[in-house]
């Protein structure tokens, strides 16, 4: 027969299926655990199962036969639960003769005790197996009533963990229960009873029939007066209160005043229970009336809410179960309390004597949670098994005593006097059912039942089984791989009944071993009542049971599941989420319907999986469901600081890990080889291609939940060994983003996307032993051994070489030290692609091994980039579409990042920061501040990082560390590498300015003059806010560049040349323009507008000179311009002289003209050279006229002229053309003869200054002055003007002193 596997079943291929990232997905088998969770969390509610509406309408149930579905099969009946009886010690039996008044018996399921009172003493013992005796018999009368509770916290002394009550007729009695620190073989620990009582009450004649405790200490009685009493105790008397005392809460103080107030009928209080997770009490009268009292939000208070008689239970439950007769509500029996961990709306199960429950609520299902209590009102009427039309059971009768615990309700009826029949009704094995439905079974117990208990062992843990999303805790067939069978003790004269009701995992067990394999009928049925994929997972507990003894069954439960649950549905199914036999799912679609809420949905065959592998992924899903939406850790305060804690212990991690292991191994043994797959059926090519296409879906399903299996398993465990290790520890050293992301994160988180922070876990964790050479190695083996896919070789080389390089640090010999280094740094080489540069880099650097620091980071550079992808992306100016090369040019810049860092930490230490003076705290020399290197190391070592990076063939390293030195103002350091990447640094664009403000320095400095000028000329040029300043010095260093270069006759040299100076030029106009501009006030706009480039002349007259009226500029611009029309230039001329005089109109006259005079200097030593732009016959005539029109001294315009280097000759000529031309200009200003004055004065400054004439030119010069002198003589003695008489007097004296002028 062929061995049936994973594989060969389900298509399960072989391979690692490394290569295909569908396949290795984790997010698939994810979604598929977040949908198999949320299916095992929309089971329906109470609520719904009793099929109450919301607005609170009573239903009734019971009356089909699907409510009981089992009811008749003995097959089913013998499968659901098992009896074992233990007696009563025999110690016990003795005692009985000497009985004289009254006997009772009881159970402390808390404790895991039975107990037996006879007359005044109370005997207590393990009721499991009778050991363990322990007796008080220090009362002195008969015990009325026992109770067990915790006691108060900071009342009584750490050892006291229980308190036993026991009242008599006259006193109430504390006794303080302990227990022995070493417990035995089985884990039991010895109880002791504290000899002498803690408190003792006087009753006050007030019978106590009941006692029952609060989880937090209150005690509560019930009395035969019908009041429900408070022992209330504390440690110390206070004003008004005494250590312990008996409060009465059902009379008000004013009932003791006044007693008629009291006066009403006794009503015992048979039963008190109290709800600890709503913090409600309620009490059973024998009348059977119910009262409901409110402790308050907090459990502390305490108040009376409402009192039902037991005829208004009645009459409620007739209305709402018409056909059921009056006589099965004639009596109550027990009150049941229902925790929110059950149902957050029911709160209460009332049984009559006729077996039949009552579901209560205390508070409006309309108006949302939280209440508190403010009625009792009936939901639901739930008839036990034999009122179905075709029953085939009897219904119980004469019930005396009933429980009602998370889903399982117990009747005990006394129908003989010789034994007791005991009803169980559960509903473990219909927990999807949209109505209640249960399954029952009758248990013969010898003798009456004193007492029942459910005592189901807790979860050892109980953060592995938390509440669903609706505050529920999930039916049994949910955390049964986990959860110990439903156990009930009752108590009888024949001692201890230990009732187990088993799981369905238990059944399927039994039903394995009673049929002898797999093949049998009722396994088969077990499948088929179940649903395949629910009885798969059941199956699946077995299978992976890792104890020897179950070995064949487990062989067996394996076979089951082959034979029942590898094939998938053969039709397409409509399910509803509620209902087991559609448990079906899609791989593409992973929402799930909220409770409630039917969807009907048709699952295409093809995209079906089969139950096998809806069971495998079903069964992971509960064995994570504890972790997989909790955080992996949760924030606390240690010391006022927020440290992180693991949310699981390591016991707890641990066990999760070995259930995940046991499932991995599982599929990794039922994997089997690599057969293909053969289509079953296959009549047409069109069916074959579906079969094939859906085995393909199930092997990447599959391939997708052993990834899952594998890194959840892994990444349990080594929270498992976080844990061991200090959890808090660890993750206070991790980096700040990693620690925030770990307080944020779900397991399913850390499966799924946080290897990254896994590995950090990792490191952390080795960093904790660093030093510890035998501790790390271990660790480091342990960690490899159990999560090779989170701590790779590479993390152990990478923690290896981490190790040695804090050896090498602490070591003193400098040669061990270098040689420690240079090891560590060649074991992160060998694995360059999983180094964390930075990290590694800032050990090195700490060491002083910055030579390791460039070496590692330039081959880890490399290796990331094998292709030269980023050099290729970079010269190609970075194109946004390359996206290979963009990643690997950010791969490569991350490892240069890391030595720029470091140059800079280097460069911050070399530099001595300026500080303020101090006194020197001790004599000596300064001491340099801590944690710094020596200006001088500091300095060196960052050459020597420098020296590498240049010594490379690495030229984006290159290119980092240029931009590097740009950027921090090296640029001398810069310019002295010689390198061949340099030039192509500095001339490269990318988009930005060149960097030719460098460029042309690292010409001139390798004597490339000619193309430092064409650089210097770019500069100039260049459009943007240079200032015209720099411009000009731009230019005027081209030209001396040029003028370095060797001798070229080239004509394109020479043109070059011509066109720099002829380029300086205007710029030198531009920067006159400027000067002016700002002179005058010009806007930052029309600054910024001269400053933006080299502006042309006609620009500079037009857009600024003209409109701006510097008339200055103008000049300049049409000298520079070569444009010499006459009438434009005197135009300047004359505009210039009035603007100058304008300019100081507010000064005295002389301060005027002195300013003129300075102008008409300055200008001249720029263009008296050329007459054409320094008309001085123009300049002459104009000045004398504003001369006239200031009547200032005649001379100044001569002084002037003279200080512009013009000959007295020169001048002589120009004012008697003036004089002889006759311009009118002189009479209108009156001033006829002003033109004589100054040339008498010319002449007269000609003979005093007799030295400056050269000898040849006396004689001719005498004679034209001469005859000037007839003439003008004459002129003026045909005038009748005032002014003639002086100048002729003026000019006669200069005749004579020419005639002596040889």
């Amino acid at each position: 027969m062929q061995q049936n596997t994973l594989s060969t079943t389900l298509g399960f291929g072989g391979g690692e299926g490394g290569g295909d990232g569908v396949l290795q997905d984790l997010e698939i088998a994810g979604r598929l655990v977040d949908k198999h969770l949320n299916y095992d969390s929309s089971f329906p509610s109470l609520l719904d199962m009793l099929r109450v509406s919301p607005q609170g309408s009573a239903t009734v149930s019971g009356l089909s036969e699907s409510d009981y579905p089992n009811s008749g099969d003995p097959r089913s009946i013998r499968h659901l639960s098992f009896t074992r009886k233990v007696p009563l010690p025999s110690e016990l039996m003795h005692h009985f003769q000497h009985m004289q008044c009254n006997c009772m018996m009881g159970l402390f399921p808390e404790i895991n005790r039975a107990w037996l009172t006879i007359d005044s003493d109370i005997y207590v013992w393990v009721y499991e197996d009778g050991r363990d005796l322990a007796y008080f018999d220090g009362l002195h009368e008969t015990i009325l009533s026992v109770g067990l509770v915790k006691p108060k916290a900071g009342v009584f002394k750490k050892y006291i963990e229980y308190l036993l009550c026991l009242t008599t007729t006259s006193e109430i009695v504390l006794l303080g229960v302990s227990f022995s620190q070493t417990a035995d073989e089985e884990g039991n620990s010895g109880m002791h009873l504290l000899p002498e009582p803690l408190f003792s009450v006087p009753t006050d004649g007030s019978y106590i029939l009941t006692i029952k405790g609060t989880s937090d200490g209150r005690i509560f009685m019930g009395a035969k007066d019908g009041c429900l009493y408070e022992l209330v105790y504390q440690a110390e008397d206070g004003w008004f209160s005494r250590k312990c005392q008996k409060v009465n809460h059902s009379r008000s103080t004013l009932s003791y005043l006044l007693p008629f107030l009291a006066f009403s009928e006794d009503d015992p209080v048979n039963q008190v229970e109290v709800d600890d997770s709503r913090h409600i009490l309620y009490t059973l009268s024998e009348k059977g009336t119910i009262t409901v009292y409110d402790l308050d939000a907090d459990g502390k208070n305490m108040s009376r809410v409402v009192a039902i008689p037991h005829n208004n239970i009645m009459n409620a439950a007739l209305q709402v179960a018409k056909t059921v007769d009056k006589s099965n509500f004639k009596s109550v029996v027990s009150l049941c309390p229902i925790s929110t961990s059950e149902s957050p709306h029911i709160h209460l199960v009332v049984v009559t004597g006729t077996g039949v429950r009552l579901y209560y609520t205390t508070m409006p299902l309309i108006g949302g949670l939280p209440q508190r209590p403010s009625q009792l009102t009936l939901l639901h009427v739930r008839l036990p098994p034999g009122f179905a039309a075709n029953a085939t059971v009897y219904r119980p009768t004469k019930v005396h005593k009933a429980l009602y615990s998370h889903g399982t309700g117990v009747l005990c009826s006394n129908e003989s006097n010789e034994a007791d029949t005991v009803w169980t009704m559960s509903s473990d094995q219909y927990p999807y059912h949209p109505t209640l439905a249960e399954s029952q079974s009758t248990h013969a117990v010898d003798g009456f039942v004193w007492a029942l208990a459910d005592v189901t062992p807790q979860l050892w843990c109980s953060a592995l089984n938390p509440t669903t999303p609706q505050g529920t805790k999930p039916p049994l067939l949910v955390t049964q791989h986990q959860q110990s069978p439903r156990q009930l003790v009752l108590l009888s004269a024949t001692g201890a009944h230990v009732l187990t009701f088993l799981r369905p995992v238990d059944q399927l067990r039994q039903m394995l071993e009673e049929s002898g394999g797999a093949e049998s009928n009722i396994v088969k049925e077990f499948f088929s009542a179940m649903t395949p994929t629910q009885a798969c997972a059941t199956a699946l507990i077995i299978a992976t049971d890792p104890h020897r003894p179950n070995a064949q069954v487990a062989e067996w439960a394996t076979r089951a599941l082959f034979l029942y649950g590898a094939n998938p549905p053969p039709a397409p199914v409509t399910f509803t989420p509620q209902t087991p036999a559609g448990y079906n799912f899609h791989p593409t679609q992973v929402s799930t319907p909220m409770p409630g809420q039917a969807t009907n949905t048709t699952v295409v065959q093809d995209a079906q999986f089969s139950p096998l592998h809806n069971a495998l992924y079903l069964y992971l899903a509960r064995i994570l469901r504890p972790v997989w939406t909790s955080p992996v850790a949760k924030e606390t305060l240690l010391e006022g600081k927020p440290v992180l804690m693991s949310a699981m212990t390591a016991e707890e991690l641990g066990f999760l890990a070995e259930r995940v292991d046991l499932l991995a191994k599982f599929l990794l043994t039922n994997q089997g080889g690599t057969t293909p797959l053969q289509p079953l059926n296959a009549s047409s090519a069109k069916s074959e291609h579906h079969m094939l296409w859906r085995g393909w879906v199930r092997r990447a399903s599959l391939l997708a939940l052993r990834s899952l299996l594998s890194q959840a398993l892994e990444v349990l465990k080594l929270m498992t060994v976080l844990s061991t290790h200090n959890f808090t520890t660890i993750t206070t050293s991790l980096q700040k983003e990693i620690r925030e992301q770990l307080r944020t994160m779900t397991f399913r988180d850390l499966v799924l996307t946080g290897r990254e922070v896994c590995r950090s876990l990792i490191m952390a964790l080795l960093d904790r032993y660093h030093g510890d050479n035998a501790s790390a190695d271990a660790i480091s083996e342990r960690l490899r051994d159990i999560c090779p896919g989170l701590y790779r070789i590479e993390d152990a080389k990478l923690a290896k070489a981490n190790e040695i390089i804090l050896a090498a640090k602490a070591n003193t010999n400098k040669a061990e030290k270098e040689k420690g280094f240079k090891e560590a740094v060649a074991l992160c080489k060998q694995i360059g692609h999983h180094v964390n540069v930075n990290g590694i880099s800032s050990q090195l650097a700490s060491g002083g091994a910055y030579e390791g620091v460039v070496d590692l980071c330039l081959s880890v550079a490399a290796q990331r980039d094998p292709a030269g992808l980023a050099l290729h992306y970079y010269k190609n100016n970075e194109p946004a579409d390359d996206h290979q090369g963009y990643m690997a040019f950010t791969s490569r810049m991350e490892c240069y990042r890391v030595i720029m860092d470091q140059l800079n930490q280097l460069v911050g230490a070399g530099v001595v920061p300026q500080t303020s003076p101090t006194v020197p705290s001790r004599p000596g020399p300064p001491t340099p501040p801590p944690s710094t290197l020596p200006s001088t190391d500091a300095t060196q070592y960052a050459n020597q990082m420098m020296n590498l990076i240049v010594g490379s063939n690495d030229e984006l390293a290159h290119v980092t560390l240029y931009q590097w030195l740009v950027d921090t103002n090296r640029t001398d350091r810069l310019l002295a590498i010689t390198s061949p990447y340099l030039e192509t640094f500095l001339t490269r664009s990318n988009g930005q300015s060149p960097l030719h403000h460098l460029l042309w320095r690292y010409y001139e400095r390798n004597r490339d003059y000619f193309k430092a000028a064409k650089t210097l000329l770019l500069l100039a040029e260049q459009i943007g806010d240079t200032p015209v300043n720099v411009r000009v010095e731009y230019l005027s260093r081209a030209l001396m560049c040029l003028s370095s270069c060797e001798m070229n006759t080239a004509s394109s040299y020479s043109d070059f040349m011509l066109h720099m100076e002829e380029k300086k030029e205007v710029a030198r106009v531009q920067l006159m323009v400027l000067d002016a501009l700002q002179g005058e006030g010009a806007s930052a706009d029309v600054i910024a507008q001269v400053n933006s480039s080299l502006l042309t002349l006609t620009t500079l007259y037009e857009k600024f000179a003209e409109p701006w009226s510097l008339w200055e500029c103008k000049l300049a611009i049409v000298h520079c311009a070569g444009h010499s029309e006459p009438q434009l230039v005197q135009s300047i001329w004359t505009n210039l002289i009035d603007r100058e005089l304008e300019r100081s109109r507010v000064e005295p006259v002389e301060t005027r003209v002195d300013s003129l005079s300075s102008k008409i200097k300055a200008l001249a030593r720029l263009y008296s050279a050329n007459p054409n732009y320094f008309p001085l016959e123009h300049i002459i005539k104009e000045c004398e006229v504003r001369s006239v029109r200031l009547r200032t001294n005649t001379s100044w315009v001569v002084t002037a002229l003279q200080g512009c280097g013009i000959q007295v000759s020169r001048l002589i000529n120009i004012y008697h053309k003036l004089y002889r031309s006759g311009d009118s200009v002189w009479e209108v200003e009156r001033s006829p003869y002003h033109l004589l004055g100054v040339l008498a004065h010319l002449i007269t400054m000609l003979v005093d200054n007799e030295a400056a004439v050269q000898p040849p030119q006396k004689r001719a010069l005498r004679e034209q002055c001469l005859d000037y002198v007839a003439e003008y003589l004459t002129d003026l003695g045909a005038s009748a003007d005032a002014s003639a008489g002086v100048i002729s007097a003026h000019l006669k004296t200069c005749q004579a002193k020419l005639e002596r002028f040889v």
